[in-house]
């Protein structure tokens, strides 16, 4: 700024760092406690502490510290990369996976080392390859073959399909496994069926147990339990009685 005698005088429009809150005495100006104490909660929000005790004080506990704490839970993830069962572009000529024309939610997602299988709600399973973030194969292999679940069997490096099938009028499961190094090469027809002997119609079920390595069928036409090895799907043994009502491996 030029004054009228010619200097240059440098005026500062910066304030003086200060670390004092002033309160006027005047009642317009005088702020209340209430609100002072309410805008330090504001700064001091997202501080561990407070949330602590603010979870103690509070009427509703678990709720209160549940909604300060879901934005610590997932502050540190990111979006690392997008896949699509879908491709708009691709043109399905084949009568398989008619139903592949229409999107559906996503229900399960399970990774085995650089692999990534996505199972959509109408059925759909598709590979993906982490290395090269693209699509692999579909899983269902037939035109009329719903899959309804997926388990990695990582004693064996395989991935296990139940899937339903419209022959039957999607009445039974079906098991099969498939190998990853086959499904790496685009070979997922390169699999062998799991429990054929067994009779799995509704209420019969089909149940994998990691932790002990176990897998359990129930037959209710038969209302016989039996448990198969999970290495390698040999049979152990077999419970039959109709007066059983549930069975756990434990």
């Amino acid at each position: 700024m030029e004054s009228s005698g010619g200097r240059n005088n440098k005026i500062s429009a910066s304030p003086r760092p200060c670390s004092a809150r002033r309160v006027l005495a005047g009642g317009g100006s005088k702020k209340r406690r209430s609100d002072i104490s309410q805008s330090r909660r504001g700064v001091f929000a997202n501080n561990s502490v407070t949330k602590i005790q603010r979870r103690e004080i509070c009427s509703r506990r678990g709720r209160s510290f549940s909604m300060t704490n879901s934005l610590e839970r997932f502050r540190n993830i990111r979006l690392q990369e997008e896949y699509d069962t879908q491709d708009p572009h691709e043109h399905y000529s084949s009568p398989t996976l008619h139903f592949l024309k229409k999107r559906s939610k996503i229900v399960e997602i399970v990774a085995a080392h650089d692999l990534i299988f996505a199972l959509a709600q109408s059925g759909v399973c598709a590979a993906f390859s982490r290395e090269t973030n693209k699509r692999i194969c579909f899983l269902n292999v037939s035109s009329d073959e719903v899959i309804r679940s997926l388990f990695y069997n990582k004693n064996n490096d395989s991935l296990i399909t139940v899937s339903v099938y419209a022959s039957d009028n999607f009445s039974s499961l079906k098991c099969r496994t498939t190998r990853t190094e086959y499904i790496r090469r685009g070979q997922p027809d390169a699999a062998f069926p799991l429990f054929e002997s067994e009779s799995l119609k509704w209420p019969g079920f089909v149940e994998f147990d990691d932790v002990n390595t176990k897998v359990v069928t129930y037959s209710a036409q038969d209302s016989v339990y039996k448990v198969f090895d999970l290495k390698n799907y040999r049979m152990l043994y077999s419970i039959s009685d109709k007066h059983i009502q549930e069975i756990k491996i434990r």
